[in-house]
């Protein structure tokens, strides 16, 4: 492929990225531009690069070496050998709450940015334990440092507690470059079983803890944590649009639900 050719595919692709305030799942190009993409594949032309999704890579993920590099993010890396479990309402219902140690884990991004290392000498950046501050006590805590280009993370924490009371805590700056702000909403019973259902979709408890999926330069990182009773495991890898699997399914969820209270979060 030439230079030129190369660059106007990056230049194309990047046009269908999500905005810096506006990070919430996105329709893929494959998605927008079906036709094209089936006549790509088909005749394994370069614009493939710009095709990826789970129903091309199923029939297409390995037929050559750009098909597999376009595929890497619908393909799961989940360890399929490791032990897993089922999280439900009614599992948590049942399941003792949290203990101390489960707790300790912290929603510190692998990677910090310059603004976010200024900030970690201030409490109000986020970083800190599993649950939304005032919560002593859950059945499943979540938290996820969400990283977009070179804004400062995105952080989310989760709590669901006994009777199925849910919370969650997004700390962020409005618009990327504005104040840094923490804000909480008590999340309904359909917010809750969507959220456990894209835990149980991503196999998360059977994830590396480095996912290990190609990703954009300056697209969306995220480290995420989850934790129930005798179960926690911590993620950090590249997010890909709807389609993309492993922890792109629950941290693209988790953007949905912030998105439906709060418009103006990076990363979400």
């Amino acid at each position: 492929m030439s230079i030129a050719r190369f660059l106007a595919l990056i230049i194309t692709a990047t046009a269908f990225l999500p905005r810096a305030t506006f990070a919430l799942p996105w329709k893929s190009y494959a998605q927008q531009h079906a036709s094209e993409c089936a006549a790509a594949w088909a005749r394994k032309t370069d614009e493939r690069t710009l095709c990826g999704s789970r129903q091309f890579c199923t029939a297409h993920g390995n037929d050559d070496r750009i098909s597999r590099i376009v595929c890497d993010p619908y393909v799961s890396k989940a360890d399929r050998r490791l032990d897993s479990i089922t999280v439900t309402q009614a599992r948590l219902a049942t399941a003792r709450d949290l203990n101390a140690l489960e707790m300790l884990a912290r929603c510190q991004p692998d990677y910090i940015t310059p603004t976010d290392r200024d900030a970690l000498r201030k409490p109000e950046i986020g970083f800190g334990d599993i649950l939304p501050g005032g919560m002593k006590a859950a059945r499943l805590g979540l938290c996820a440092a969400i990283q977009l280009g070179p804004f400062p993370a995105t952080i989310v924490k989760i709590g669901i507690g006994a009777a199925g009371a849910g919370w969650m805590e997004v700390t962020w700056n409005r618009n990327g470059t504005g104040a840094r702000e923490t804000h909480t909403v008590r999340l309904n019973p359909a917010e809750i079983d969507h959220l456990l259902v894209a835990v149980n979709r991503s196999d998360f408890w059977r994830l590396p803890h480095l996912g290990g999926h190609l990703g954009l330069a300056d697209g969306e990182v995220a480290k995420v944590v989850v934790a129930v009773a005798g179960w926690t495991n911590h993620v950090t890898d590249a997010i890909g649009d709807t389609d993309a699997a492993d922890v792109s399914i629950l941290v693209n969820t988790l953007s949905e639900i912030i998105h439906k209270h709060w418009h103006d979060v990076p990363g979400a």
